[in-house]
């Protein structure tokens, strides 16, 4: 009875002891299985060798409803928020460690000040208007010079001037009066605005809405137009006679004198069917007059982990003496990223790859990159190897901050 005993535990031993090959076919097992997953992953899809420009195209790809209909970016909706979405359905891919520069249309908005100007002039065009003649001057003893300047008690004068102008003048009418006042050497045309309140003249706080500092604001006339050819024969652009291709050449031999990054936003007549005023502000860039545009190009920084597209903040890293928030050490993957993977070390040697401490700095930027989603502020320390002539370790913290 012992032996049949016996014998049923030898079977039982033999069917329930473990391959000593198992772990090995089950790592084998799991790399094929991950090999053929990548493969899969990877087979519809196409590599960004360099950077990417985004086309229409690829804004239409977009989940977010207002990239994909006016194929761009803006302050509401963000390419930190949306770029990898489109990289996504693009079905691009990217290498690991690698930082891709993507460029795209960023809209960055009107300038709202142009409307404001032009309907002022739009409501400007409903009030009568009249500019003081030489007659005028002569009337009111400024005929000498046929202008007003800081001793002339402008307010008075106009006042009076304005009751024998429009005797039949009723409350409620307005005027815009453009004089020439003389300051400092230079004359120019300064326009205000009157009202009538039934009995005397008086100026109302009515005014041109100011533009941003710095920009100059400048109507065309009619010897503007003539100095530009074609355009001089009706005093207006038109679509055979585009302002664009008119109005940087002009600025450049109207203001000589200016400066780069210069602004000055130019009225003009435009005519499609009926004559209407536009406005156009231009700089002044590297000796260019250049348009102000509404969509401009950007570029913004993406990365390929853990095959997902990240948007990767325009961070850098700066050393730091500050308490450390995260602690890293370096390992193997680390070193091979960054092309030191046969030693798996710095070697800060003098004259050797290492030696300059900004190499250093940017190595580990590049794995602090690929290893951590990146918060301006934190700072990391960060240990690695090293070899100075003999294998070593060092420390270095890292602080990341906002890379303008």
């Amino acid at each position: 009875m012992k032996k049949i005993l016996y014998m049923a535990s030898i079977f039982a031993l033999l069917f329930t002891s473990c391959d000593p090959m198992e772990d090995v076919y089950d790592e084998v097992d799991k790399a094929n299985a991950d090999e053929l997953a990548d493969q899969k992953f990877f087979s519809d899809k196409t590599l960004i060798t360099n950077g990417y420009e985004l086309t229409e195209a690829d804004f239409a790809l977009s989940s977010n409803e207002d990239v994909a209909k006016y194929k761009n970016f803006s302050k509401y909706a963000t390419a930190a928020d949306n770029l990898a979405d489109i990289l996504t359905n693009k079905k691009l891919y990217g290498e690991a460690g690698i930082e891709y520069t993507v460029i795209y249309n960023f809209y960055r908005g009107s300038l709202s000040y142009i409307g404001d100007y032009l309907d002022f002039l739009e409501e400007l065009a409903g009030i009568e208007s009249y500019e003081l003649k030489d007659a005028d001057y002569e009337a009111l003893g400024y005929g000498q010079y046929k202008n007003f300047d800081y001793k002339v008690d402008i307010p008075t004068v106009l006042a009076g001037f304005l009751l024998g102008k429009y005797p039949d003048a009723v409350e409620g009418d307005e005027r815009a009066i453009t004089y020439v006042y003389y300051d400092s050497g230079d004359k120019n045309d300064v326009t205000e605005f009157w009202t009538f309140d039934g009995s005397v003249w008086t100026e109302s706080d009515k005014a041109a809405p100011d533009a941003p500092s710095g920009v100059d604001i400048y109507e065309l006339v009619a010897a503007d137009y003539d100095l530009m050819g074609a355009p001089g024969k009706y005093n207006n652009f038109s679509s055979s006679d585009a302002p664009e291709d008119y109005l940087p050449n002009f600025l450049g031999v109207k203001f000589p004198f200016a400066l780069d990054g210069d602004k000055i936003a130019t009225v003009y007549k435009y005519y499609s069917g009926s004559t209407e005023t536009k406005m156009k502000e231009y700089t002044l860039t590297d000796g260019v007059w250049v348009e102000y545009s509404s969509t401009i190009d950007a570029s913004a920084l993406v990365a390929f982990k853990d095959k997902a597209w990240v948007f990767v903040p325009p961070i850098k890293f700066i050393k730091s003496e500050k308490a450390a928030t995260e602690q890293y050490t370096l390992v193997d993957a680390d070193y091979a990223l960054v092309g030191n993977g046969n030693y798996k070390n710095f070697d800060v040697r003098d004259g050797k790859g290492e030696a300059d401490e900004a190499v250093v700095i940017a190595k580990l930027t590049m794995i602090l990159k690929a290893n951590f989603e990146l918060v301006v502020g934190n700072v990391y320390e960060v240990t690695y190897d090293i070899y100075d002539g003999a294998n070593g370790t060092a420390t270095m913290k890292l602080e990341a901050v906002e890379d303008n």
